[in-house]
């Protein structure tokens, strides 16, 4: 366990010239995953469709199907029936950049690791598939490229060995996730969060694999620095994850929900804010003459009192102020000011 509180001396991460971290904006990245369909016109739609949605980030799987599943797998037909070829992620790639959107992609074996790599992303995203792959996750590791890493299904102490595999990359982050499709709130367990943070003082997010967004605005209100969030074009459309898939105009919304929050949150110093500032005299109160009292009289209990506006000395000198003469005569009502007595 690192040392320190949660944010003390945290180790940040760069994606392109976007920083990630507790002293930074919550990093939005869009999963599309595979709700391309298959169809690389459809994906390039999906990157179009988040340039105006302020994310930082859209992000997707590359596969070679061949190489991570079994001609007997329950799910090898439909991995294979929405694979897009390398040169397909060469030109998603080029698109991205063209309007200037990060892209990144989750491999799910070697080669399409070093594909990715060859194409020059910025960032790698391990999924919570693969997160305990050690050979894979070695493998990226040594390239030296930011790393984001999700941990569904994982306990600590996978965690701990598979962070331990990456201490040659210092430009790494974990995502809290849970490995159920749809992901039920109750099953969040967001607190989580907090718990990584403080064992790895690493950036740590949550990926997120339900329909709700409250999920992410408390995730975001208990420190993600990082919120994944799968994306869809549009809901109804063929295939498991579109169905609870986040659409445009509600991924800008949340967006703008999040950065909300992130005012909300402020800096942690207990300070007045501006507007307070404005309401100080309306608010509090001072001490303020009771009666009239004439030049020479002793100020008692009997003759002032602690009323707004606070326009004069304030409450805590009201025992100093007990016994003392005035230099001059102040009318009921009127607040007392330091220059008045002697």
């Amino acid at each position: 366990m690192v040392d320190g509180l949660p944010g003390e001396n945290m180790k940040e991460m760069r994606v392109n010239d976007e920083q990630i971290g507790d002293s930074f904006p919550t990093y939005v990245v869009a999963e599309a995953g595979l709700n391309h369909n298959g169809d690389v016109e459809t994906a390039k739609k999906m990157i179009e469709s988040i340039k105006n949605s302020d994310v930082n980030a859209i992000k997707f799987q590359t596969y070679k199907t061949n190489n991570f599943l079994t001609d007997d797998s329950e799910y090898y037909d439909f991995f294979k029936n929405v694979e897009l070829s390398f040169e397909e992620f060469k030109e998603l790639k080029e698109y991205s950049d063209n309007l200037d959107i990060t892209f990144f992609s989750a491999p799910f074996d070697f080669e399409s690791a070093d594909y990715l790599k060859k194409i020059n992303v910025p960032a790698f995203k391990i999924a919570s598939s693969d997160f305990t792959n050690i050979p894979l996750v070695e493998h990226i590791s040594k390239m030296n490229i930011p790393m984001i890493l999700s941990t569904g299904l994982c306990n600590l102490k996978e965690v701990e060995d598979t962070i331990a595999i990456c201490n040659q990359n210092d430009n790494i982050a974990i995502l809290h996730c849970v490995a159920d499709y749809p992901m039920k709130p109750e099953d969040c367990n967001l607190n989580t969060i907090q718990t990584l943070k403080e064992q790895f003082n690493i950036p740590v997010g949550f990926s997120d694999n339900g329909e709700s967004t409250l999920v992410d605005l408390i995730a975001v209100s208990l420190g993600a620095n990082i919120i994944e969030k799968h994306y869809t074009l549009d809901k109804k459309m063929e295939g498991p994850d579109h169905f609870f898939s986040i659409e445009p105009n509600n991924l800008k919304y949340l967006v703008s929900q999040i950065r909300m929050i992130e005012r909300m949150k402020g800096d942690g110093i207990k300070k007045p804010s501006s507007s307070e500032l404005t309401n100080i005299s309306a608010i509090r109160k001072s001490i303020t003459a009771n009666i009239n009292i004439s030049k020479g009289e002793k100020l008692s209990f009997e003759n002032i009192g602690i009323k707004r506006p606070a326009t004069g000395l304030e409450p805590r000198f009201v025992a100093s102020a007990i016994g003392k003469k005035v230099k001059n005569d102040i009318k009921k009502n009127q607040s007392i000011q330091l220059s008045d007595i002697e």
